[in-house]
């Protein structure tokens, strides 16, 4: 138990040490190093949560982040809704959204075994404004007699 607790706390000195390290050395963090800003990320890689991704990866995840915070009517985390499953709805939670309008759930009742990805269409109430799900609209037929 003392050995664990020893290595973890090197482990956790490592962590704290090595970006202070690298910036005194003139050296940038690697990527998924620890980070406070994009300055401390090696070239082509940037700053998203105090970790160095890649700068598209970061742009497309703060890009994702404000769009989410604009969209008032998008559900989130911890909503309470209703879902299709084979003709009746259960009642669920959601505990992560994936994209725009598809959302990992959880069934009350139910072992996480059973959790899964759903989209607007199987939540009671349907589509709502702001979760990145289109409305269907059927194609034009065409009559050729």
């Amino acid at each position: 138990m003392r050995v664990r607790a020893i290595t973890f706390l090197r482990a956790l000195v490592i962590v704290a040490v090595v970006p202070a390290a690298l910036a005194a050395c003139g050296k940038k963090a690697p990527l998924g190093s620890p980070c406070r800003a994009d300055d401390d990320c090696a070239s082509g890689l940037a700053c998203h949560r105090e970790q160095c991704l890649h700068e598209g990866s970061a742009r497309r995840l703060r890009e994702e982040e404000q769009r989410a915070a604009g969209e008032g009517s998008a559900r989130k985390v911890g909503d309470r809704i209703e879902v299709e499953w084979k003709g009746s709805y259960k009642p669920a939670i959601i505990t992560g959204v994936v994209a725009p309008g598809s959302y990992r759930v959880h069934f009350d009742g139910y072992e996480a075994q059973w959790d899964e990805v759903v989209t607007e269409t199987r939540i009671k109430g349907g589509v709502r404004a702001g979760s990145g799900q289109k409305t269907a609209v059927p194609a034009a037929s065409s009559s050729t007699r």
